[in-house]
């Protein structure tokens, strides 16, 4: 009983630390806190697992928003030109609460200026 207890909070502990390290990590970084940001023409999703796109493999981009309860959620559909599909789920890179339509389409008007530049078409949908 007493062992697995131990290993019980011994799991815990681990769990814990990753969590911070991980949280560390993203507020370290430079842009660790963005959704979605691109550098070197490599477009980076951001999420626990950072997804890098080089902009040369994108056709399309589809940002989506729709109101779950009383915040907004954003979703980024990235289209490769070798018919996949990478979609992220995001909201702000502003530590909030509640997230407002405004504050989704902020996010996305961060990015659109350089799809323009790239010649990457891209579409904002919203609910």
């Amino acid at each position: 009983m007493k062992s697995m207890m131990l290993t019980l909070i011994i799991v815990n502990i681990v769990i814990v630390i990753i969590c911070a390290m991980i949280l560390i990590k993203k507020f370290v970084k430079e842009k660790g806190m963005e959704c979605f940001y691109i550098e070197d023409e490599i477009l980076y999703l951001n999420s626990l697992f950072i997804k890098k796109i080089p902009l040369s493999d994108i056709e399309h981009i589809e940002f989506s928003y729709n109101r779950a309860r009383t915040t907004y959620i954003g979703l980024i559909k990235v289209y490769k030109k070798n018919a996949k599909i990478v979609k992220r789920h995001f909201q702000t890179s502003k530590i909030s609460f509640v997230t407002t339509e405004k504050m989704i389409l902020e996010e996305i008007e961060k990015i659109t200026p350089i799809l323009k530049e790239y010649s990457i078409p891209y579409d904002i949908k919203g609910k």
